[in-house]
């Protein structure tokens, strides 16, 4: 008999917009590979504020399931009235999309069908299963990145120790708790043992093109603050000393906080990214801030591409060294990294053949598939 996992994630996972619902889709086709039947749940509010449509694909899941934070229509009645006093009584401490009303209906997806795993993306959605769930799935949380960490840098007033406390707490209830980076796989597991496992993201490869490249530069990003910041810096510290031919494209919305610029052509969505990174010489992630492992450095490597970052790029990485990538903060070593790789291409060569085997050793979809195996097992 198939067995059957509810996966939450709160934006739409197919709206190709950011690294982050690229890795949610990427899980979803694994556990489709994996034999599963996939239902997938979301909030409405994050759908209709992120522009996301509702549309997914219907050969990986079955059903959708929009969660909202109230009933449908403020009328006095013993629903709205039922929902005022859980959302009372229910707050969640660093999630206010998380009501009491999102909980009762999230339940109610499990009292209509058996589910043998549940999903939850992110630690400050583990309110989720505050409910005991019917049918009692085995609860699994993909935390993505460190929050605590991630929080401090957009708020440096947080209190570390007690949105810690929060974020521990949350992912002791869950019977396996994924990291995607090694430097976080490690803190957690200090504290949560071996129900810490580490799946780094994962990519078909993309190692076979002889495409004519249009771009030698090419830098992929939303527009959270820490991509614009990034590129931000890029442009001020590093692009004026470049050469003034050198040609760049940047894809996604980090394209609505930049001045235009010759040679650089702006892209603000693009359905997918192959033929962009099948046209380019080499990836930027000029990365200052921010927590985790890089999606995009990631991505970038799937299609054989040296990647020139920051040290922040190479967050989470097994090996700091001979993994494709070139790092370094000062703009004027920034710079030089660019044109070694671009001028030099014995040295170009010998990067991209690390960046392909630095690949197939850490984050292939192969690697990814084994070790969902063994955590559905359970």
């Amino acid at each position: 008999m198939t067995k059957k996992i509810l996966f939450f994630f709160p934006e739409n996972p197919f709206s190709n917009r950011a690294g982050n619902v690229t890795r949610a889709k990427t899980n979803l086709t694994i556990l489709y590979k994996l034999g599963y039947e996939i239902d997938l749940a979301g909030i409405e509010d994050i759908y209709k504020g992120m522009g996301d449509h509702m549309d997914f694909d219907r050969n990986l899941v079955d059903n959708l399931f929009l969660l909202n934070r109230r009933p449908k229509k403020k009328i006095v009645s013993l629903e709205y009235w039922k929902y005022k006093f859980i959302t009372s009584k229910y707050k969640s401490p660093s999630n206010k999309l998380l009501t009491g009303h999102i909980k009762e209906n999230f339940k109610k997806i499990f009292e209509a069908k058996k589910y043998d795993y549940v999903i939850i993306n992110y630690e400050f959605w583990a309110g989720l299963i505050d409910n005991e769930l019917p049918g009692n799935p085995v609860k699994i949380v993909d935390t993505h990145d460190w929050i605590t960490l991630n929080e401090f840098y957009k708020n440096p007033s947080l209190k570390i120790g007690e949105r810690f406390e929060e974020e521990i707490n949350n992912l002791a209830k869950f019977d396996k708790v994924i990291t995607i980076s090694n430097d976080e796989n490690f803190v957690f597991r200090g504290f949560l043992g071996d129900k810490v496992v580490n799946i780094p993201p994962s990519f078909p490869s993309h190692f076979s093109s002889d495409s004519e490249k249009k771009y030698d530069l090419i830098f992929v990003g939303s527009d959270n603050v820490f991509n614009v910041k990034s590129i931000k810096w890029f442009f001020e510290k590093v692009y004026t000393l470049l050469p003034e031919n050198i040609s760049i494209v940047i894809i996604g919305r980090v394209c609505r906080h930049l001045d235009k610029v010759e040679n650089i052509e702006y892209v603000e969505f693009a359905e997918t990214l192959d033929e962009y990174y099948h046209q380019s010489k080499l990836a930027i992630c000029p990365m200052l801030e921010g927590t985790g492992i890089k999606i995009k450095v990631i991505e970038a490597l799937s299609y054989t591409l040296p990647v020139v970052g920051t040290e922040r790029s190479i967050d989470g990485f097994a090996s700091k060294r001979t993994n494709g990538c070139l790092v370094n903060d000062n703009p004027e070593i920034f710079k030089e990294n660019i044109l070694s790789l671009l001028q030099n291409e014995s040295f170009y060569q010998k990067i991209k053949a690390e960046a392909t085997d630095y690949f197939k050793e850490n984050f292939s979809e192969e690697n990814a598939i084994e070790k969902w195996k063994n955590i559905l097992t359970l």
